[in-house]
């Protein structure tokens, strides 16, 4: 099963600077096999950190949403 999703994110980077972004997602998962939200947010959030260089913790989801 094949799922896509779009997230809208931000990172607090000290006390003044803020990033926001947006990120699309594909996600697989075996046939048969369970959909687990909690892979989908760590694979957003690693995905957001490592486009800006940070630790994906640091990464506040504000919306993700299924596209298909």
């Amino acid at each position: 099963m094949r799922y896509c999703y779009f997230a809208d994110y931000e990172i607090q980077m000290g006390e003044r600077l803020r990033i926001w972004g947006q990120a699309t997602l594909v996600h697989e998962i075996p046939e048969g096999g369970a959909l687990d939200p909690e892979i989908v947010l760590a694979r957003v959030r690693q995905q957001a950190a490592t486009a800006h260089g940070t630790r994906p913790c640091e990464v506040r989801i504000r919306a993700l949403n299924r596209l298909d």
